[in-house]
Order: C-alpha cells, then structure tokens, then sequence
C-alpha cells in the first residue's frame, strides 16, 4: 500500500543533510512507503537477517562477536544524528518511527517520519536527544536479545562507545572545545543515557606534537576473532602504549 504524500519539514531536512556531510553514509530521507525487512524493533525479521548473514559470515568469530556486532550496526546510525543535531544544529529529530533499510549485512542509510524536530538549548537538545536514544536502542535490544545472546554490560560499554565516538567526530569536524570540554560532555551525554562509565577519552600525542584524544574503551568488540581480523587500535586488550603506537600509524 502506498503512503499518501506529506510535505518535507524543513528543519528536518536540514539536520539530515548536516548529518549526512559529516558522515556521507548517515543518510537519511523522510517519509516514503514502508520498507519490509529493514531494521526497526517491532518487527524482527530485519534483525534476524542481519544476525544471519554475520553468523554466516564469520562462525569462526563466536556468539559474543556476532551480538555485539549487530547491535553496534543497530544503533550507531541514530545515535550520530542525535549528537550531531544536539551539537551542530538547534533541532534534534524524534527517532520514533525510524527504520534502517539492510544490504549486505550492513544498514544504508534510514527513513524517518515527518515531522517538526524539538528546538531547545544546548542542555534542552541533549536531553530531548537522550530521551528519543533511550525509547529507540530500549526496545531494539530487548529485539535483539530474542536473537543472540547480548550480554547487558557489554552492550552498554559498546553503546556508550558509539556515543563517545560520535561526539569526537563533532569535535574533529566542527568545534573548538578544550579537551576537558569534551570530557565533561561526554559524562554528560553518558549519565542522561544511564550507561556512566561505559566508555571515556584519553589523550596522547599525535605526530605533529598536538594533543588529541582517543576512545578509553572498556569491551572488546572481539573482531580479533574473525579469519580476517585483529585487534583494533584501541582495543582494551592491548597496553595503552600499543594503543597510542597504533593510533599514530593510523593518522
């Protein structure tokens, strides 16, 4: 059946070109007919596709890495639009409706409904954020619970990851904040989410002798495991030294 039309917002659409120039593959559209077996958390077919294909693709790489990995493709997509909206924009979207179309084991982009984002300040943006992050990734989890076995710390630490992640990109990209700035804002986004703790910064030196930051991450993602994989290069398994080793060979 198709939806009847409904005239684009326009604050909406600008919060998801920002997005989507920070993050060319956050891409999002508003509207359209619905879209059988994207991810969403009413319906679990889209997530058990997408547990399928990863189990298939890598069973060498064991029950915590496909959990983990699913959610982490479950959510990152709303919670970058969520930071980025709070931080760079006066508006921060509602998440309910939204669903994430699947290729290949990875989600492309998403479709939200229209509507009139939340305006606010800065505190107003974040907590409007966190609120719509909680009553979306809540019940994707308890979904996905039903499909592998998530384990409810890990999940958190790779959820407060994500968010932690995002903000450094905001950082990066757009911001002037001193290193103690960003910290403060990510316990702060931490502690509105109930996942405190999770994750956190440390800095280092970076090539050029600037101080940077990189992700003190507290779960392992366990790519490591895969035929194809290794530790990522701030993996908690290795020594912060070979953490900032690597990092420097990445940039």
């Amino acid at each position: 059946m198709r939806v009847s039309a409904v005239q684009p917002d326009a604050d909406l659409a600008r919060v998801l070109c920002l997005a989507q120039q920070l993050v060319p593959g956050l891409c999002g559209v508003q509207g359209g007919e619905a879209l059988p077996g994207a991810l969403h958390p009413e319906d679990e077919t889209g997530l058990r596709a997408l547990c399928r294909h990863w189990a298939e693709a890598y069973p060498e790489a064991g029950a915590h890495y496909l959990a983990l990995r699913c959610w982490g493709l479950a959510i990152w997509q709303p919670i970058y639009l969520s930071v980025v909206a709070a931080h760079l924009d006066t508006h921060v979207p509602r998440l309910a409706g939204l669903v994430q179309p699947v290729a290949e084991g990875f989600p492309r982009g998403f479709r939200l409904p229209v509507h009139a984002p939340a305006k606010g300040s800065l505190p107003a943006r974040m907590d409007g954020a966190c609120a719509e992050l909680r009553a979306f990734c809540d019940p994707m989890r308890a979904a996905l619970s039903r499909c592998v076995a998530l384990h409810a710390r890990a999940a958190d630490r790779l959820q407060a990851e994500c968010v932690l992640g995002a903000l450094l990109l905001v950082h990066r990209h757009a911001s002037t904040w001193s290193d103690k700035e960003v910290c403060a804002l990510g316990s702060a986004w931490l502690a509105r989410l109930g996942i405190g703790g999770g994750c956190g910064f440390f800095a280092y030196r970076a090539r050029d002798g600037t101080r940077a930051l990189a992700l003190e991450r507290k779960v392992c993602c366990h790519h490591f495991r895969r035929r194809d994989g290794e530790k990522c290069s701030t993996c908690p398994k290795l020594p912060l030294d070979t953490r900032i080793v690597r990092l420097l060979a990445d940039s």
